[in-house]
């Protein structure tokens, strides 16, 4: 219900809603018509208030008989009659040039007007469709504002209608001249650009005098505000003149069928145009029109290999500017991107140098084995940071930035970062004392804290590697090499001594079982040293337990040989089974004080 209400009240207000009075721009008779409504218009003029809107309303009428006049007899003319004769001077050409440039530039002006108009007329529209009182005193305002935008948008489209006419012609006027045509190219360049340096240095001087009296003064003097304008102009009329000496050398080039050096020009009448403040619609015409000659008069391969060679030649010209052209400023050094990237290439060839010295070292290690390890990497670790840090000195030194300034950031840096880094300094510390002292080398069977046993495969400044028996690689940082308890098992000398625990009962003969057991491993083939002498195995007593004696086996092995107690005990066991020695398992004897009990205690049994 709802819904149907809300549709039929659109409809009842589209139906009371004004509507547009086409009347004042398309009727037959607008002169006529407009009579009219002056007269109603004088009719109504009651009040002081009405008077001032039927004034308003007056004046409108008056636009509207101007443009419902004029829309008729639209009159204009290029007269370019002086391209007619058989030698043409360069200034005759280039006035003519200049016309119709001018041409086009209000052609584009009356272009643009047309977007504006439309929003206008867009705009009143709306206005006058909300009116639902046809008596509201607002209506016949925007009525007339309405039919003037309208005939003003109908005249301005029979005059781009005939300028777009009138230019098509004298642009085909303007190419067939310009064979007849003499230039004269001695321009002074030069002085030209010369004097252009001058007011360009004249507008900063002023520019920096307006700055200072609006830090002192809140406002600019006129005597100022007149130089700054005076200065301006100047400027404007340097490079408008500059821009017609180049565009008679274009000209002249384009003449002479020169294409490459006619593309050539044209990117710096371009980058001229950017620079004219007053008055640069009808250089941007020359430009457009230039640029049309030369590609509607040159085949494509023609046009099109020179335009590439010089489209990469400014986009590099371009790219260079950007490279050195400041972004950002730090400690007062302006810092670019060209700057920048040389400062990086700079770290990057030190970073290069240092691994290229690093590989050197471990090369030459290669090929002397009688070098140190340890000192080595010492050596190739610290001179590997070294450069590393004479690199990145370098590289900020070559951007301009203090190096003062850079040490007291680092000990900032460095305070903030040992707090937050203790671990890794330490480690770091301690892999330097790991390297420049030899307790601990590559190639060392270690034991820590008698927790953890291995190879000792590499030492780095923060950490360590260790291969276990199992083939694990275990990191290490190198504080717990220095922190902890640390058994070297092969510090000095890679021979060392094991015992091999074993038992025997009470009643073997100790000397036939070490007799028996010396040359048990005498004769195996299980790896250890027998000879000289001192090294060769022997079996110590220990202790007398309770059930049994203990003995040890000693046998003096090469390096860490985890298998050796293992192969040397089923040795043992199998020599002790093979000469029927018993071995003993814990026992205990019960001795009963009261015999009566025992045939009970048989019965638990």
């Amino acid at each position: 219900m709802k819904k149907t209400f809300a549709c039929l009240l659109i409809i009842v207000s589209s139906l009371w809603a004004a509507q547009i009075d086409t009347r004042l721009y398309e009727a037959e008779n607008l002169l006529s018509y407009y009579d009219q409504i002056e007269i109603h218009l004088e009719q109504n003029a009651t009040t002081d208030e009405a008077i001032e809107r039927i004034k308003s309303e007056k004046t409108l009428l008056g636009k509207l008989r101007s443009l419902a006049t004029r829309g008729s007899s639209i009159d204009i003319e290029i007269d370019l009659s002086i391209l007619e004769k058989e030698e043409i001077s360069e200034q005759e050409y280039m006035e003519s040039f200049e016309l119709l440039a001018r041409a086009m530039a209000e052609r584009q002006k009356l272009e643009r007007n047309q977007m504006f108009i439309q929003e206008k007329l867009s705009y009143l529209k709306k206005q006058i469709e909300k009116t639902t009182n046809p008596l509201s005193k607002n209506l016949q305002l925007y009525q007339l504002q309405f039919a003037y935008y309208k005939l003003k948008q109908s005249n301005d489209d029979m005059l781009i209608r005939g300028y777009t006419i009138l230019i098509e012609d004298a642009k085909k006027d303007i190419l067939e001249a310009i064979a007849r045509v003499t230039f004269d190219e001695s321009f002074d360049f030069v002085a030209l650009e010369s004097e252009l340096k001058k007011i360009e240095q004249k507008l900063v001087a002023y520019n920096l005098t307006k700055e200072r009296e609006m830090l002192s003064q809140d406002q600019i003097s006129n005597e100022l505000q007149d130089k700054l304008k005076s200065a301006q102009k100047e400027k404007d009329e340097k490079l408008k003149a500059l821009f017609d000496a180049h565009l008679i050398e274009a000209l002249s080039a384009f003449q002479d069928h020169n294409i490459p050096k006619t593309i050539s020009l044209q990117q710096t009448l371009s980058s001229l145009t950017e620079m004219i403040s007053s008055g640069k619609t009808v250089y941007q015409m020359k430009l457009e029109l230039h640029d049309e000659m030369v590609k509607e008069n040159t085949n494509i391969l023609g046009y099109i290999v020179p335009s590439f060679q010089e489209f990469f030649k400014s986009t590099s010209i371009k790219l260079s500017n950007f490279l050195v052209a400041p972004f950002v400023v730090l400690d007062e050094t302006p810092i670019s991107a060209m700057s920048l990237f040389k400062a990086i290439g700079i770290f990057i060839l030190g970073f290069l140098v240092a691994k290229l010295y690093f590989w050197i070292l471990t090369w030459f290690y290669k090929k002397r084995k009688d070098i140190s390890m340890v000192w080595l990497k010492v050596i190739a670790n610290v001179g590997f940071i070294l450069i590393l840090f004479i690199s990145l000195v370098v590289a900020i030194a070559s951007i301009g930035l203090s190096v003062t300034n850079l040490a007291v950031i680092a000990g900032v840096l460095s305070i903030g970062l040992g707090f937050a880094l203790k671990s890794v300094v330490s480690s770091m510390i301690s892999g330097m004392i790991l390297l420049s002292e030899n307790y601990i080398k590559i190639g060392d069977y270690i034991r820590i804290n008698d927790q953890l046993t291995g190879k000792v495969t590499d030492i780095g400044l923060r950490a360590s590697v260790l291969k276990t028996i199992d083939n694990i690689d275990i990191v290490i940082p190198n504080n717990e090499l220095t922190d902890n308890q640390v058994v070297n098992l092969t510090l000095d000398n890679r021979i060392r001594r094991i015992y091999v625990p074993f038992k025997v009962g009470y009643g073997a003969d100790i000397k036939q079982v070490k007799s028996i057991i010396v040359e048990a491993v005498m004769q195996s083939k299980i790896k250890l040293l027998r000879e000289p002498l001192k090294y060769k195995p022997n079996v110590w007593m220990r202790h007398m337990s309770d059930s049994f004696i203990e003995l040890d086996l000693l046998v003096w092995i090469e390096g860490l040989r985890p298998s050796t107690p293992s192969n040397l005990l089923i040795l043992i066991y199998e020599t002790l089974q093979k000469n029927n020695i018993d071995m003993p398992y814990p026992q205990l004897d019960l001795h009963l004080k009261n015999p009566r009990i025992l045939p009970s205690f048989r019965k638990q049994l």
